[in-house]
């Protein structure tokens, strides 16, 4: 968490959502917690709903290209009412030399930063403002818990 939610209360909200359920209830939760500048870690196993959930974000924000997972790129932006940024770190796992300097420019701010595999960015990434956790439950539901620090 930044610096201002280090010193505030750590709030986790739960979520528990069918596999293929709707992640509205979700994005709400993590846009009302979130402005410019802010970044928003997204914590979860390949498959459980990272990029979904960005999609879901980007909605509520009201982005109307379609978002999809810059997993290739590493990195999209997207203006709405809010400017996104998506980024998604997975292949710098196998790419440890790659400079990642050119992927700060999408932590301006200006956007709303979401990291997929925040892991892999740990040595230059900015702390979390709002960090997001998927598991995937044994019933096949995933929980989502959203981490915010108390306004």
């Amino acid at each position: 968490m930044a610096a201002a939610a280090a010193a505030a209360e750590l709030v986790v909200t739960s979520f528990e959502v069918p596999a293929d359920g709707d992640l509205t209830e979700v994005a709400r939760a993590v846009c009302a917690a979130v402005r410019p500048g802010y970044v928003v870690y997204l914590d979860g196993p390949i498959g459980a709903g990272k990029t979904t959930l960005v999609q879901a974000c980007a909605a509520l924000l009201e982005v109307n290209e379609p978002v999809t997972s810059p997993t290739f790129a590493l990195a999209h932006r997207y203006q709405g009412r809010l400017t996104v940024a998506h980024l998604d770190l997975y292949r710098l796992e196998s790419q440890p030399l790659r400079d990642p300097s050119d992927l700060g420019e999408y932590l301006g701010e200006d956007a709303i930063a979401f990291v997929e595999w925040p892991e892999f960015g740990q040595a230059w990434l900015p702390p979390a403002d709002v960090s997001v956790s998927i598991c995937t439950l044994a019933d096949t539901s995933r929980r989502f818990d959203v981490t915010t620090a108390e306004s």
